[in-house]
Order: structure tokens, then sequence, then C-alpha cells
């Protein structure tokens, strides 16, 4: 593993090193790094009550954290990070809504008391499953998070329910969640 490391490393700072503005494109499939039980999650059954009843935040990943390319930040300034999820939900009987929302932080930090940096909303019919996916285009503050040795992810599902007619019971999987990291040689 510490061989790994090493190649990983020398490899990066060896792209860094040209010169010009080259930069090294890191494709990270964050959802790999994830158990496969805590990518799915049932919900219901929501009753039908005047306004729909909500579930609430109920979490699918709950601080989990994440390891990410040791050395990464010693060699080369992480200049962005694109992240993408794709979640497919699907509804056995009513209708409602869902939200699906990713939250990450520091180490140190729980996730789930930072603003969510994806937010994707879902319309629930009954028999059908819809693929749902969001773009989160990147800011420092998550680009800066991608430089350090570990990452604590959070992803949530907040369901309600229907104002009438059937109750709400369906199913939110994640399928994908992925980043792009863009960095650059490092200023000295």
């Amino acid at each position: 593993m510490r061989t790994r490391h090493t190649i990983l490393v020398a490899a990066a700072a060896l792209a860094l090193a040209g010169c010009g503005d080259r930069n090294l494109v890191v494709n990270v499939d964050v959802l790999s790094y994830v158990d496969p039980g805590y990518t799915s999650i049932a919900f219901g059954p929501l009753p039908p009550v005047p306004g729909g009843l909500a579930t609430g935040e109920v979490p699918l990943v709950d601080g989990m954290t994440i390891n990410l390319v040791d050395g990464l930040g010693s060699v080369a300034e992480v200049k962005s990070v694109t992240l993408f999820l794709t979640a497919v939900a699907r509804d056995s009987t009513g209708s409602g809504t869902d939200t699906v929302r990713v939250y990450v932080s520091d180490e140190s930090y729980n996730p789930l008391w930072t603003p969510p940096i994806i937010e994707q909303a879902v319309t629930l019919q009954p028999g059908r499953a819809d693929t749902v996916q969001a773009v989160f285009p990147g800011d420092r503050r998550v680009a800066d998070l991608f430089m350090g040795r570990t990452l604590k992810l959070s992803v949530t599902n907040a369901a309600r329910g229907p104002a009438s007619g059937d109750p709400l019971n369906g199913r939110i999987e994640l399928r994908a969640l992925n980043a792009v990291v863009i960095a650059g040689r490092k200023p000295f």
C-alpha cells in the first residue's frame, strides 16, 4: 500500500513538473468508498394527510470518512472539484416527493452542520422509477477538502407523502457519486 502511495505521488509530481499550466485530472469514484448497504434506503408507508407528512432528513450515509489520495496536497494545488450524483427513486404506491442532499466536511466536523453541496428534488408517482442526476460545479471550500487526507460524507433523503390517496412507499438508491478533481502545480 505504501509503495502504491509513493508511486502515485511521484507520478503526480512528474505530471505537474512540466512547464506551462498543465493540470492533473483525477476522477474519484466516491461511491466506491461507501459500503453498498448504505447506498439504498426504503421509505414509507407515509399516510395521506393534508399537506403531506414529511420524514425529515434521514441519512443514507452518515458522516462516513472517505480516505483520499494521500499526499496530493503536498505536491499539487487542487484548483477545482466537480461532483456528479446519480440516484434512482422507485415509488411502489402513493405519490409524493423526495429530496436527496449531499454534505461534505473535514474530518473534525459533522458534514450535516454545513450547507448541502447537492440538493436534488424528486417527484414520486406510483409504479415509476425516476433517475435523477445533479452536478455540483464546486467551490473553494470543497476543493480545499480534497487537498486533505480524508473528508467526511453524509447523504440524506427527505420524503413527503401524499395529501390524499394511497400511502407513499418507495426506495431511493445512490447509483453514482463521482468527483472530478483538477490539480495544478503548487506555487513555490
